[in-house]
């Protein structure tokens, strides 16, 4: 089946989800060829504030779409590709790379799915809360990396725990995000992460206590 755009789809919310593909191009465009790098980072943070905007415009003003709720999500691993292969380029080291790795792969196979799905039934799948999380602390970790590296104080961040803690986390919280198509339905149906099971389990036992 062929989603294609309707009228309906002219919204405020997809115009800003558009415009921030094209920032994140844009940048991307500037980071390759080394020209006003501050510029870029700023775009890929600009696009990232923007994020949150869109969606709460849809909510706000009830213009959610179908196109929405597969273009959003697409903007946002065209985003954070950039942010961190960027990051990677300019950090160069090895566990870094492996690390940033795992995210793009990540986001690839959940982009595979999904297009998967669409093709197959008809059905655009739209991001889950913890989706949402994921995408939260990639942008905020990201964009740190990026107003560290191309901003102030203009440094690549040595090799120190900081930088590993934080990787390590929002690889964890993006792996976790994406468990959720892969492990079998809870018993109210619902599909959720590892770490979102784990919430609910120590919440029934605090329940349970009280």
């Amino acid at each position: 089946m062929v989603f294609l755009p309707k009228r309906s789809d002219v919204t405020v919310p997809n115009a800003l989800t558009m415009f921030r593909i094209v920032l994140a191009a844009i940048a991307a465009l500037l980071f390759a060829f080394g020209r006003d790098t501050a510029a870029a980072a700023w775009m890929c943070i600009v696009a990232s504030i923007l994020d949150y905007f869109d969606g709460w415009y849809a909510r706000r003003f009830r213009q959610k779409t179908r196109l929405g709720m597969h273009l959003d999500p697409f903007a946002d691993k065209v985003l954070i590709a950039v942010v961190f292969v960027t990051a990677a380029a300019a950090v160069r080291y090895d566990w870094f790379s492996f690390l940033v790795a795992l995210i793009l792969l990540r986001e690839i196979a959940v982009t595979w799915y999904r297009t998967a799905r669409r093709k197959r039934y008809g059905q655009l799948t739209p991001a889950s809360r913890m989706g949402k999380v994921k995408t939260f602390i990639q942008c905020a970790v990201g964009d740190g990396m990026l107003f560290y590296m191309f901003i102030h104080p203009q440094r690549v961040p040595e090799r120190n725990l900081f930088l590993f803690v934080i990787m390590i986390v929002t690889v964890a919280v993006t792996l976790d995000s994406g468990m959720r198509y892969l492990l079998p339905r809870c018993r109210d149906g619902k599909r959720r992460s590892l770490l979102e099971r784990l919430g609910r389990w120590i919440f029934a036992i605090r329940a349970r206590e009280v």
